[in-house]
């Protein structure tokens, strides 16, 4: 491959990374602002898991129309949809806050979803766009780099979404527009490889057929593999005893009278451990094997959730949320080697759909369950029960057959 040909893949992937690395921090910015707003206005835990419900069920409702766009559809052109709802909802979200509209939270939650499912949108056909931009030799780079995009962004949206709350309700809205704008811009400026594929016939002649003969493609792929299945339905328990967790911690906080910047710090040391665990993830997957990390990362899962139990102070809350991050990207990063290595290429988009429904979607039941529980129980029952039920979590997984 000649320098020049490797400048411009890199120009190309590098303007698609920092794009929707760019809207990423702004997103997650925002999804730390919807609930505080909501608690500091109706000082109602149940009220704000609504709203962190509306941002999250996209992603149980609409991964496998994304995936079948991302596999047939024009990506160059979902990805910019996607931003354009983005950028309209962040401007009405924002309009809310500073004229202060009674009965708001209704809006934020219509503001929010459009977000969470142009974001649910967008990641499947990133992932898939990735073809088109990267060559085939540089895709694992391109890859990797495209596994710490996220906890980058939880990192810096988190930590500046909060601090700009506690310096303006409005701003973390304001922040988050001018990402949708930066994101719209280096999209344009992309050259792909090859022509940005049209929905055409292909998908045309597959929907005649039926639409579950399209998502079976997908579902096959994911069911074939016993170990894939049963890692899917163990991420999305934990996924779910995690969002949980982050709205204890954010109650625990708020309750204590600490500044809005501490909770951002506090949870974004999640995405610091993310951007650990994924640089160390392939060594610990070589020098240990797959079974052990990933049997080691759910008992630290559960060894963790006793500070984030027991404690208020935000020093221990942030290094154990570290480490939850952490633990958390070493398995992201073996799940996603396990997954390329498995699913046929052709069902890529549809198979990760299916699969990031369970996943990523039970993170809005998560958000939900979590209001009416620190309603319910308190933050000291919810935390003993989240640490039960983490530690059923590794005990059922310990004679689990994983491939080497």
């Amino acid at each position: 491959m000649s320098g020049s040909r490797t400048v411009y893949v890199d120009r190309n992937f590098a303007l698609l990374w920092s794009g929707n690395a760019a809207s990423l921090v702004g997103f997650f910015g925002v999804r730390i602002a919807y609930p505080l707003l909501t608690l500091a206005a109706t000082d109602n835990p149940a009220l704000a898991g609504w709203v962190t419900f509306a941002v999250t069920v996209p992603s149980l409702i609409f991964q496998i129309p994304a995936g079948i766009a991302a596999d047939y559809g024009n990506q160059r052109r979902i990805l910019l949809i996607c931003q354009s709802a983005g950028l309209s909802a962040a401007c009405l979200a924002i309009t809310v806050v500073i004229l202060q509209i009674p009965y708001f939270a209704p809006v934020l939650m219509l503001t929010a979803f459009v977000e969470g499912t142009a974001n649910v949108f967008f990641e499947v056909s990133e992932l898939a766009a990735v073809r088109n931009i990267v060559d085939a030799e540089d895709r694992g780079v391109a890859l990797s780099f495209l596994s710490a995009e996220k906890p980058v962004a939880i990192v810096i949206g988190r930590a500046t979404g909060a601090a700009a709350y506690g310096a303006a309700a409005w701003l973390p809205f304001a922040v988050n527009t001018m990402s949708y704008i930066f994101c719209r811009k280096t999209l344009q400026a992309i050259r792909w490889n090859t022509p940005a594929r049209a929905a055409g016939p292909a998908l045309r002649e597959r929907l005649t057929d039926g639409m579950g003969s399209v998502v079976r493609d997908g579902a096959r792929s994911a069911w074939a593999e016993p170990f894939l299945r049963t890692t899917t339905a163990i991420s999305g328990l934990t996924n779910m005893i995690i969002q949980v967790a982050i709205l204890l911690i954010m109650v625990k906080l708020d309750d204590s009278d600490s500044p809005a910047w501490t909770i951002g710090i506090v949870l974004g040391a999640a995405g610091v451990g993310g951007i650990v665990g994924s640089a160390a993830a392939t060594k610990l997957i070589t020098w240990f094997g797959r079974a052990r990390v990933y049997h080691g990362a759910l008992w630290a899962y559960t060894a963790l959730m006793l500070p984030v139990s027991l404690s208020s102070n935000p020093v221990v809350l942030a290094i154990a949320w570290f480490a939850v991050g952490c633990s958390g990207l070493i398995i992201t990063v073996l799940m996603s080697i396990f997954r390329v290595e498995v699913i046929p290429e052709e069902t890529l988009g549809r198979t990760v759909g299916i699969l990031t429904m369970v996943t990523d979607g039970s993170v809005a039941f998560g958000a939900l369950l979590g209001g009416y529980l620190v309603s319910g129980l308190g933050t000291t029952g919810v935390g003993i029960l989240l640490t039960g039920a983490m530690f059923v979590v590794a005990v059922s997984t310990r004679r689990m057959t994983i491939p080497a």
